[in-house]
């Protein structure tokens, strides 16, 4: 670490992180300009290890469960389904990849990935965070089409795949400049080899912004027209059924697409707006070496791992929210040990208990009950019931005769009724 009297050897104009200055100085001559630490503290990096190791093995289990329910069920083959398994390989390949690019480079003082990170690190991330975008986006316009669009606004199964190439294809292009306007550089210092990967402002400043609109604002305000429409739909559905008594059904549906909203937007809202914060913080420092403290290198961690949370929860969001994943979850062979379907979200508790309501008012059925049943009147009565394994039909003949003794109607359940035919 250096001392307070080794900064006065320094010229203070090297203090100024500009190349434009220090390219035409010896900076072997004079000691490096900040406090050397190398290597970030073993709490720290244990601490940061955990929490990404955590979100990442979350995340690549989650995502790959939806991959393998569609492998594994051709019944989900459906362009929307292909849509949400697009965003799961995606999350996948990012969770996989990306995370430890991030935490080597914040772990060390030194950019210790050299020229290939440098160039590929930026376009890998760029890449597979635009795909991520696209296809949250693709997921969402199909749930708008289903909603409230026509029929012929659906995404189809033969244009699925074009789509899904789309998304990649895309992503890719745009992210080409972390490749050509990025380079690896070090400066041999009397004290320290600096290595550090630079970029070219001129360009790379605007282009932050333009990928922050792609990453942040444009998904989320897509986001919130898309479910708010949906909403509106709905909502306006509901009232114009109730009107006429019915609409339990969509109000039911409206509900349930109010949970799933609000999830998604808060999840996008947590997730990606720190990621602008840290882009204009970025742009607004000043321009010298020691401009870079604690609480920044903090903010940009926390961003950085919450776009990776996002890829983490969009199983979660999109894949177990769908009643038909949750279905063939536990059909699955080496899914259905975890038995998701059965308790991964409370919404299939409350449908499970109003089936249960509904099945014991079937069991109930209801017959004519007689002072004194004659052989007459039993014949009629098994001719009237026509008792089934599950259920009871009933039917009433067309009679003519009249009788004067009392009848009542009384509830039986269908084991009385079996009773009853082992007595006749």
């Amino acid at each position: 670490m250096l001392e307070d009297e080794d900064f006065d050897e320094i010229p203070k104009f090297l203090t100024n992180w500009s190349n434009d200055y220090l390219n035409d100085v010896d900076t072997s001559q004079y000691p490096f300009p900040n406090t050397l630490w190398h290597v970030k503290p073993a709490k720290e990096l244990a601490l940061k290890s955990t929490a990404m190791v955590l979100v990442g093995v979350i995340g690549i289990f989650l995502n790959s469960v939806i991959i393998i329910i569609l492998m594994k069920n051709k019944w989900l083959w459906t362009a929307s389904n292909y849509l949400i398994g697009n965003l799961a390989v995606i999350d996948l390949i990012t969770l996989i990849l990306c995370p430890w690019f991030m935490l080597v480079r914040d772990f060390y003082q030194s950019y210790v990935l050299r020229t290939f990170g440098c160039r590929f690190e930026g376009f890998l991330q760029a890449s597979l965070l635009l795909a991520s975008v696209v296809a949250v986006i693709l997921v969402s316009y199909d749930r708008l089409a289903a909603a409230a669009l026509t029929s012929e606004a659906r995404v189809t199964k033969s244009a699925a795949p074009k789509l899904i190439l789309a998304s990649w294809i895309i992503p890719i292009g745009l992210s080409l400049p972390w490749i050509v306007k990025r380079k690896y550089m070090e400066r041999q210092w009397l004290d320290y080899v600096e290595s550090f990967c630079v970029e070219d402002l001129d360009i790379l400043s605007i282009y932050w912004h333009f990928i922050v609109l792609l990453l942040v604002w444009i998904p989320l305000g897509l986001m919130i027209v898309t479910y708010g429409t949906i909403m509106w739909r709905l909502e306006w559905s509901a009232r114009e059924l109730s009107s006429r008594g019915g609409g339990q059904t969509i109000s039911r549906a409206r509900g349930k697409a109010m949970r799933i909203t609000a999830c998604i937007l808060l999840a996008a809202v947590i997730c990606r707006i720190p990621y602008t914060i840290l882009v204009y913080w970025r742009n607004n420092l000043r321009r010298e070496i020691n401009a870079v403290e604690g609480s920044f290198g903090i903010m940009w961690f926390v961003a950085s791992y919450l776009m990776y949370l996002n890829c983490a929860i969009n199983p979660l969001i999109y894949g177990f929210t769908n009643i038909r994943f949750r279905r063939a979850m536990d059909r699955t062979p080496g899914i259905a040990c975890f038995r998701f379907g059965s308790w991964c979200c409370i919404c299939t508790t409350v449908v499970k208990k109003k089936q249960s309501v509904q099945n014991n008012n079937v069991e109930k059925i209801f017959i004519i009950d007689s002072p004194r049943p004659n052989r007459k009147l039993s014949r009629m009565v098994k001719n009237i019931f026509h008792i089934n394994r599950h259920t009871v039909e009933l039917s009433v003949p067309k009679v003519d005769e009249a009788t004067t003794k009392p009848t009542k109607v009384t509830p039986l359940k269908i084991e009385h009724v079996q009773e009853m035919k082992i007595c006749n």
